[in-house]
């Protein structure tokens, strides 16, 4: 089971406007308490059903200190105890903790051109929730799109806190540039969006719609890459992989990095914005009014240009997977352009990810999107052009496909956006009589 909020390994100190990774050690300062409490929390995401006392031993903190800060995260409905071992061993029955379920969950939602893709994930790593709805051309406006959201954010939150669950926060995965300290999407080539206060609008728009007595939790916004690659690294993570490169495949190609298990997000967060490498410098002009971009030959735009303005694949108002489909339909019946096109795409990934591994080193190289879903023509001939520019066969890269699909960047959206309790559990009330 995958841990909400999950922190890559020795990860970063600061999430900027995301918050930070909580504690990673017993604490000695005004706030030890919450400090501890988060250790405890923190812990028990990634080793489940641990006693006190070996809780105690891993986490160095006094046993006294666990019983009292383990009785107040059951007072506030964090962590359960399973029944005691009654298996016959001598001495005091030890009794199993682990992170409840439904206490708190975050909200990630994943806005793109044709979608807004909505997961809610509580503090067992658990998808409670997760739903889509289409989007038209005209939502691309910001006030028709910001109003889309907000009703999605609204309803979501109606039903969690008539179920009495606490959210902390929710994450709103965008494409495109972010400015972290205004909170604002300073460029979006998929939805046309300069400079746009995403987060402070929709909050407002959130607030209109919710009881007044009632707050809006905190909302920040990250690169949906960065967040599917936050998602995605979880499960090479537990197998050891410290360096990973996240490739998204849609109407553009965008990257989440993982280098030494940190999430780079570089001095203006434009880390990843790959998709504007320019592999072909004299050639096609792209939307961000550059020319030779990687994305006009490994975007999806470069598969759909081959059909009239008419053609079910060039409607951006269809989700991405039934474009993707279509596609892979005519793929798999020989349309020869098609296959033609692909070829061009793969030869261009192959030119675009030979520059990224000898800057990167990546162990992983992770393909979504429809390049996942021509995995047959991506894999096999990129891994061979891969392998033919080596200067180290020890440092050969695994390409594969995303486990998440569609849902990796809401899904990474949900799990950041719990990690406001984790830092801080005292934000969940205790239950009543505590």
């Amino acid at each position: 089971m995958p841990a909400a909020g999950w922190i890559p390994a020795d990860g970063p100190t600061s999430w900027g406007s995301l918050g930070g990774p909580g504690a990673h050690g017993p604490k000695a300062h005004a706030d030890v308490r919450i400090s501890n409490m988060s250790l405890i929390l923190r812990h028990l995401q990634t080793s489940p059903a641990l006693s006190r006392t070996r809780l105690a031993r891993e986490t160095g903190l006094s046993k006294a200190t666990v019983s009292t800060l383990v009785a107040e995260l059951c007072s506030r409905g964090l962590l359960i105890e399973e029944e005691p071992d009654l298996s016959g061993n001598v001495g005091r029955p030890s009794t199993g903790l682990r992170t409840a379920p439904r206490a708190a969950a975050g909200i990630g939602l994943e806005i793109s051109g044709a979608s807004l893709l909505l997961s809610i994930a509580d503090l067992t790593g658990e998808v409670v929730l997760r739903r889509s709805e289409l989007v038209g051309d005209a939502e691309h406006l910001p006030d028709r799109m910001i109003e889309h959201v907000a009703a999605m954010l609204s309803h979501a939150l109606d039903q969690l806190t008539r179920q009495g669950t606490t959210v902390p926060g929710i994450v709103l995965a965008q494409p495109g540039i972010i400015d972290y300290t205004g909170n604002t999407v300073r460029y979006s080539s998929t939805l046309g969006w300069h400079d746009i206060p995403v987060a402070d609008r929709v909050r407002d728009a959130v607030a209109r719609r919710m009881n007044p007595k009632d707050s809006v939790p905190t909302i920040t916004l990250e690169n949906d890459a960065k967040l599917a690659a936050l998602a995605t690294y979880e499960r090479y993570a537990q197998t050891g992989v410290r360096n990973l490169l996240y490739l998204s495949g849609g109407e553009g190609i965008g990257a989440g990095i993982i280098s030494d298990g940190h999430l780079l997000r570089g001095w203006l967060g434009l880390t990843g914005e790959v998709g504007h490498m320019p592999v072909e410098p004299e050639g096609l002009a792209c939307r961000c009014g550059r020319r030779g971009c990687w994305e006009t030959r490994s975007g999806l735009q470069a598969l759909t240009a081959a059909y009239p303005p008419g053609d079910e694949v060039r409607d951006e108002t269809t989700s991405l997977d039934a474009r993707i489909e279509i596609l892979r339909q005519r793929f798999d019946a020989g349309d020869a352009e098609l296959a033609r096109r692909l070829e061009l795409s793969q030869q261009a990934l192959a030119r675009a990810l030979a520059i990224l591994e000898d800057v990167l080193n990546p162990q992983v190289i992770v393909l979504s999107g429809y390049l996942a879903a021509f995995a047959d023509v991506f894999l096999d001939s990129t891994t061979a052009a891969l392998k033919a520019r080596l200067l180290d066969q020890r440092a050969t890269v695994r390409l594969e496909t995303s486990h998440l699909g569609q849902w990796a960047s809401s899904q990474g959206a949900a799990l950041v956006a719990l990690e406001s309790v984790l830092d801080n559990p005292s934000l969940v009330d205790r239950g009543p009589g505590s």
